[in-house]
């Protein structure tokens, strides 16, 4: 797949098959995170691939964080459930962890460089024919999560990739770029 056909057609996946993700396709994903720009080299990431047995203690810990976060809400339980289950029909879950920095500055430079590399991580996948979806929310903010995933005290999870073989690929639509940008001469 060329570059740019990969950039263009590169789709957030929420639905996959049950089919399980080799481990050394994962590793040759995996492969290409730290080919992106970083600034004084500081390669802040470490990832964590979570697969078998291992999702389903992932998916236990996302459902109780999303039912902590939307405690008193009526819909608390069923998006708790609905949360557990988008995790535990995924062929595997990158935890993409980042080494955080103590002066401010430094960072941002290293969050943006873990964004990169998420996305390298994501474009490769998909020119392998793995979709992926980047999530967030309680998971990466949850102590115990983090504690499961054994992060020491400057670490933090920025997303958890999941990752599987498309059951379905959602049509999305971007606005034309002519109508964000501006040419300064």
């Amino acid at each position: 797949m060329e570059v740019l056909d990969a950039l263009r057609s590169r789709r957030s996946v929420r639905r996959f098959t049950k089919q399980p993700i080799p481990q050394s396709l994962l590793q040759e994903i995996l492969s290409v995170a730290p080919w992106v720009p970083n600034h004084h080299v500081s390669q802040p990431w470490r990832f964590i691939v979570i697969t078998g047995d291992s999702l389903t203690l992932l998916a236990d810990l996302r459902a109780q964080a999303v039912l902590k976060k939307r405690q008193g809400q009526a819909t608390a339980q069923e998006r708790s459930d609905k949360a557990r289950e988008e995790f535990k029909t995924v062929g595997a879950v990158i935890a993409v962890v980042q080494k955080v920095d103590a002066e401010p500055t430094r960072r941002e430079e290293d969050y943006a460089a873990m964004a990169m590399a998420t996305y390298n991580i994501m474009l490769a996948a998909w020119d392998r024919g793995i979709g992926s979806y980047w999530n967030t929310g309680p998971l990466v903010q949850d102590s115990a999560v983090h504690d499961w995933l054994g992060l020491n005290s400057d670490e933090r999870p920025i997303a958890f990739l999941r990752m599987g073989y498309p059951d379905t690929i959602p049509v999305t639509r971007r606005t034309p770029i002519e109508e964000r940008l501006e040419w300064r001469t």
